[in-house]
């Protein structure tokens, strides 16, 4: 009799305390970091009162928990609580997971433990030498980047192309002007040309005779250089009035009003003489006069083009002795 109730007390322990669960994996072996699937099953029926251990991030220091989801089937009118466990571990070596209880009515059930083959990752350190640092690679720049950061440069450079231009047609436009839009002309034509701007100008109405007496003196020695074809430009007035006065065509009351008007010219350059207007116009009329009289006679139309000595101008040259 009391060897039944020992047999009846360790059945009743057994299947109060002591049942096993076995559960599933999908390998025991894995690299560090690798996951492990871990399933258990527990069968139920309505009415039974199954609680599972609350899983937190581990299940031991070397078993971490990636992931848990319960969950309830149903299979040949068969009904099963399923957890299932994603694990993982860092530390290279063999280890257990460990038991978990779970409670059914009034039974505690245990899974097994199993283990596993946690492997290190090899390291192929050929493959893996340490080379020196690598300089920053610069971004490639679209146009659109080039213009967003050198856009003003863009402009400057374009007002300044554009002021170029204009400067350009101002100076063609004034240098055909002066020349009376051909490409070569005569010393008279340049002359007569030269004076009629010179008039344009109003140098004697705003009182700027110092300028107006240069630029006349500069046409009247302009025109006997390249008449004669020598450097009128360059030498003293004296002498100046020396050498015209050698020419025949030349008359004598020429050569003295031409010494007159050289005299004036260079009190006014030089000691800031101003004459009235009666004289001023007396110098303008006789140059007028004096540009017609020496104004060659024959121009051979098949005579060539020739430079200027002084200014090197093309003009046509004259025989003029």
């Amino acid at each position: 009799m009391k060897n039944l109730l020992l047999l009846v007390s360790f059945f009743i322990f057994q299947f109060s305390f002591g049942q096993t669960l076995t559960p599933k994996v999908d390998r025991t072996s894995i690299k560090i970091g690798e996951p492990i699937k871990y399933e258990v099953k527990v069968d139920y029926k309505e009415g039974d009162k199954i609680i599972f251990p609350t899983i937190t991030d581990s299940l031991s220091h070397h078993i971490e928990v990636l992931g848990n989801k319960l969950d309830t089937i149903k299979t040949d009118g068969k009904s099963e609580i399923v957890q299932q466990l994603d694990l993982t571990g860092y530390d290279a070596g063999k280890f257990n997971i460990p038991s978990i209880s779970i409670q059914k009515n009034n039974q505690i059930l245990k899974t097994k433990e199993i283990e596993i083959d946690i492997q290190d990752i090899a390291v192929d350190t050929t493959k893996n030498a340490i080379f020196p640092i690598k300089p920053v690679m610069e971004e490639e720049y679209s146009m659109r980047d080039y213009w967003n950061k050198y856009w003003i440069y863009g402009i400057v450079a374009l007002v300044l192309f554009i002021i170029a231009i204009v400067l350009i047609v101002l100076y063609v436009r004034s240098k055909s002007k002066i020349s009376g839009g051909k490409g070569y002309k005569t010393p008279y034509d340049e002359a007569k040309a030269s004076l009629k701007a010179l008039d344009a100008k109003k140098y004697l109405k705003r009182g700027e005779q110092k300028e107006y007496y240069t630029q006349l003196s500069f046409i009247v020695r302009r025109y006997l250089g390249r008449i004669y074809q020598f450097s009128a430009l360059e030498i003293l007035s004296d002498d100046l009035v020396k050498y015209v006065a050698q020419k025949p065509d030349i008359l004598p009351e020429d050569v003295q009003k031409f010494k007159q008007f050289l005299f004036d010219a260079d009190l006014v350059k030089f000691a800031k003489q101003e004459f009235d207007d009666s004289t001023n116009e007396t110098h303008r009329k006789w140059m007028e006069e004096f540009v017609d009289r020496v104004k060659p006679l024959d121009i051979p139309e098949n005579e060539d083009l020739k430079k200027d000595v002084v200014t090197g101008e093309k003009y046509k040259q004259f025989n003029n002795n």
